[in-house]
């Protein structure tokens, strides 16, 4: 059977996802996941602020190896942790880096599984989306995968779930589709939901080039112009790998509550960790009201 390797079979139904990337991208144990997630904690680069937070609509993180960019993703989850504003479901939208899949696609499983533990997928609300299910477009791809450790140690006393969606298609149109969808499923099923929007910035510039690049794309989500971040990122060429998924998490936060906020609560680039002149940037941001 294709994939066998990452999913668990039931009768010929797949009904578990299995990590492909762990020991990669972040550790191959629980012990060891916790171990480093809570010394990167502890050296605390990003302080958190005092922030008023009534409710999280979402946030955008990055997707690199936990050693590298979970400096900017931890302070997303301890301000959750913080204000108590755990939600029912993650809904992880994460962009495609295999080809794999349809323009906008679920996951068939029905639990994803890593050395920290499994998660069951939120069946009921992704009823409601109308988005065809192709594990293909899930098996291999990394960049929702490396956000679940965080989800489990931060929410770890909580009932959640989790629902991921891979965006191959990552027009405009398409991202404003998907946040239709989704508040639109929230309306029915009243469910609490988290929009994580999975997302490194500039690849394999300079520091300060990268911080320049990313700046035109940061400008459009502050003015919450949703369409103005695909025409920076197709202007100027910018290797933002998931624009869709943070324009999805614009145009839905927009409807949960036209006048949202945005909070930076960080930013950096693997050349922190790991010396280079070509880095990766990592930004992670707040929504709320």
């Amino acid at each position: 059977m294709v994939l066998i390797k990452f999913y668990r079979t039931m009768k010929g139904k797949i009904t578990l996802r299995n990590p492909a990337v762990q020991g990669r991208f972040y550790p191959e144990s629980k012990t060891k996941i916790i171990k480093l997630l809570d010394r990167i904690e502890k050296e605390n680069r990003y302080p958190l602020e005092d922030i008023s937070i009534q409710s999280v609509i979402g946030g955008i993180l990055p997707h690199a190896g936990h050693i590298y960019s979970g400096y900017q993703t931890i302070p997303f989850f301890q301000l959750v942790q913080k204000h108590n504003c755990f939600p029912d479901t993650f809904v992880i939208v994460h962009p495609n880096h295999t080809g794999f899949g349809d323009p906008v696609s679920l996951d068939d499983s029905t639990t994803w599984n890593n050395a920290i533990g499994e998660i069951k997928l939120d069946k009921e609300f992704s009823e409601l989306l109308d988005i065809p299910r192709n594990r293909r477009a899930h098996s291999y791809e990394h960049s929702c995968e490396v956000i679940i450790p965080y989800i489990q140690r931060y929410c770890m006393d909580k009932s959640f779930k989790i629902l991921p969606v891979c965006m191959l298609d990552q027009s405009y149109d398409s991202a404003k589709k998907l946040g239709d969808k989704i508040y639109k499923a929230v309306t029915l099923s009243k469910r609490r939901i988290i929009v994580l929007a999975s997302s490194d910035f500039s690849h394999f510039l300079s520091p300060d080039e990268g911080y320049l690049s990313d700046q035109f794309v940061l400008d459009e989500i502050e003015k919450g112009n949703t369409e103005g971040v695909y025409q920076m990122v197709r202007r100027h060429n910018i290797s933002v790998c998931g624009y869709g998924p943070i324009m999805a998490l614009m145009h839905y936060a927009g409807k949960v509550k036209p006048d949202y906020k945005k909070k930076l609560l960080a930013r950096g680039h693997s050349g922190e960790v790991s010396p280079s002149s070509e880095v990766v940037d990592y930004i992670s941001m707040l929504f709320y009201y």
